[in-house]
């Protein structure tokens, strides 16, 4: 089993009493290990996923030595584990792992509790983000480009609409629910390729298992798995997050009725990024905000879409239909904000000239 062979080479397994496992994300999923001397975090991450392991693990090393100087971001990293050859990363079967010693009241959470963590959330991925402004972004290797090819997506959905057969022509409408916005789909790019929006360090993996907590204040210690960082638009990151954090229900709620979005966590998170970032996100990315949300929860559920179609081999799946359920919640999400989406926007210029006036 690759879990008791990572605990072995990280020098736990004689020492282990329990492992709790937290995410099913794409690119990596965490772990709390209980053990006779403490708790420890470990972290896995896909081989297949990043696609260039090397690339992704050098990212790692070099995000890691600059947010050094900001120990806010990083408090975590101090205690690693290593194996006998002091190697801290160890790859085990397309898999590699790296692990930490936890703090004693730190922990990690597999949903949303409530505004005070939405709002931490908030705070540490502005952190995060100011904390690498000034990275030098020449240095830092995509591992895995295609991953977010919004065109690649768009093309691969539209042959895949020829070939509907009777038996999955219930799902035409959820491809053309995408394919009726697919000029949307381009338009962060776009704007990125014409210079409208600067490149910045963008996480691209910010789900709630990549968070460590204080678990009495729900303060984030630290911000995980950066092996998946770009340079990009910090609008993906924005966009991302608020799909995910102010959300009523997890991604694979097929109850649609329940699915919207929660106005008073997308105000706790804004609240708590724009008191990092107001220094210097520029009006036009702060415009995009709605925008950059909308359109990550249209990516998302394309990319679910497609992977159904493609027999689920991306995205893991714990029953057969929940990508097409990921899809629906997600498109679910995007009829929501473009109901709302005026009353959004007049949201973030508030509470971002709230904070800038503080």
């Amino acid at each position: 089993m690759i879990m008791f062979e990572a605990l072995k080479r990280l020098n736990l397994f004689d020492k282990t009493e329990n492992v709790i496992k937290f995410g099913k994300g794409f690119y990596n999923r965490s772990y709390i290990v209980e053990a006779t001397d403490g708790r420890y975090l470990l972290e896995v991450v896909d081989v297949n996923a990043v696609g260039r392991p090397d690339k992704a693990v050098a990212n790692y090393r070099m995000l890691e030595k600059h947010l050094q100087k900001h120990g806010d971001a990083v408090a975590l990293m101090v205690e690693k584990l290593t194996d006998d050859e002091k190697n801290d990363v160890v790859a085990i079967e397309g898999t590699y792992w790296r692990g930490f010693r936890m703090p004693e009241s730190a922990g990690l959470f597999s949903k949303v509790i409530n505004g005070q963590m939405v709002y931490e959330i908030g705070r540490a991925i502005g952190r995060f983000h100011r904390s690498l402004i000034d990275f030098p972004l020449k240095d830092l290797q995509s591992p895995n480009p295609e991953y977010y090819n919004v065109e690649r997506e768009l093309d691969l959905l539209q042959k895949i609409v020829y070939k509907i057969t009777d038996a999955n022509f219930i799902l035409y409408n959820d491809a053309k629910f995408a394919l009726d916005r697919k000029e949307d789909l381009r338009q962060l790019t776009h704007l990125v390729e014409i210079g409208e929006f600067p490149l910045r360090v963008v996480h691209n993996n910010l789900r709630l298992n990549n968070f460590l907590f204080d678990i009495n204040t729900y303060q984030v210690i630290a911000v995980n798995c950066y092996d998946t960082a770009i340079p990009g638009t910090l609008l993906s990151d924005l966009g991302d997050a608020l799909r995910l954090f102010s959300a009523t229900t997890r991604e694979d709620e097929s109850n649609l009725s329940l699915v919207r979005i929660n106005i008073t966590f997308f105000k706790d998170f804004l609240r708590g990024y724009f008191a990092e970032v107001r220094g210097f996100i520029t009006q036009k990315e702060v415009d995009y905000i709605v925008d950059a949300m909308r359109l990550q929860a249209l990516a998302s559920g394309l990319r679910y879409l497609n992977d159904y179609f493609n027999e689920s081999k991306t995205y893991r799946i714990s029953y057969k239909e929940q990508n097409i359920d990921r899809t629906r919640n997600q498109f679910r999400l995007v009829e929501d904000i473009e109901i709302h989406y005026e009353g959004m926007r007049n949201t973030v210029s508030f509470i971002y000239n709230q904070a800038v006036n503080e």
